[in-house]
């Protein structure tokens, strides 16, 4: 028995092949989606975009690569100095040193302040910059080198203040006719003074007057005291023979004095209520433990 096809026409013939293409196409999309979704092809490219983000980040890091730029030790900062290397103990001794008011003059100097290891200066010593300022001549000096003769002013002698007139004590900035003889008539009222801080006590004398009055004199005979107060053992009506104690800070130190027991040094002073600290070497100068 023979077995036979049935019989394809044209119309059929063009549907087969359209429904070949369409498997072929769908065969031809689901290999290339499983080839691009296979994790052999994602490990190569991950292993390919590693290699290629090291290599480019080698380079960044060598384009990166720290380099030593001239610098001067006196105005190093935290930033430069964590870049050279220097811990924060050696940067804490050249801030001490900066704050004192010092300056490095040299590489050596620098070196020893910081307290830097061999190695480490090695690599940073070429690269320190400290200028040298030429000294300026004093006027006696540029007179010697260029042959003049000149005479150096020398400023005016300080005059004695507790033997000062009014009229001297005028000739300071901020001081009148009305506060020089304020101060002559205190300084009569105590003898002479001993401190400066005895003038602070001038009423109405500002603190820039004040200041102005020293560069013009000084204590050089200073008034001493010989009839000291006994702090221990003094009344209420001696301690107040002193002129910074009045009546009610007298009687407060001998209530201290009745509480406590004796005074062991000056300085318990400052502990009785109400004591007038900022007066307290001025209030000494008349006193004494025994």
């Amino acid at each position: 028995m023979k077995f036979s096809f049935p019989e394809i026409n044209s119309r059929q013939r063009s549907g087969l092949l359209i429904l070949a293409l369409i498997i072929i196409a769908g065969e031809v999309l689901l290999w290339t989606f499983r080839f691009r979704q296979s994790p052999t092809r994602s490990l190569v490219i991950d292993s390919l975009s590693t290699k290629a983000y090291q290599s480019l980040y080698q380079q960044y890091e060598e384009k990166q690569k720290f380099r030593i730029y001239p610098f001067n030790p006196n105005y190093l900062s935290d930033y430069k100095a964590y870049l050279l290397g220097i811990d924060t103990p050696a940067l804490a001794r050249i801030r001490r040193f900066r704050h004192s008011g010092k300056f490095f003059h040299s590489k050596e100097q620098f070196r020893q302040v910081a307290g830097l290891s061999d190695s480490l200066f090695r690599q940073v010593e070429p690269y320190i910059r400290i200028p040298v300022f030429p000294k300026r001549k004093t006027r006696a000096a540029y007179a010697h080198s260029s042959g003049k003769e000149t005479s150096v002013q020398m400023p005016p002698a300080k005059q004695d203040i507790n033997t000062a007139t009014a009229e001297d004590l005028k000739k300071v900035y901020g001081i009148g006719e009305v506060l020089s003889r304020r101060i002559v008539k205190y300084r009569s009222r105590l003898g002479g003074f001993t401190i400066r801080e005895q003038l602070k006590d001038v009423y109405a004398l500002s603190d820039q007057a004040y200041e102005n009055l020293w560069q013009r004199f000084e204590i050089k005979t200073p008034k001493t005291i010989t009839r000291l107060i006994p702090l221990n053992t003094a009344p209420i009506d001696r301690l107040s023979q002193n002129p910074y104690i009045d009546f009610d800070l007298a009687e407060k130190i001998v209530e201290y004095r009745s509480l406590h027991g004796d005074f062991r040094k000056m300085e318990d002073l400052k502990k009785v209520e109400g004591f007038p600290s900022d007066k307290y070497r001025r209030i000494i100068l008349y006193l004494r433990l025994n």
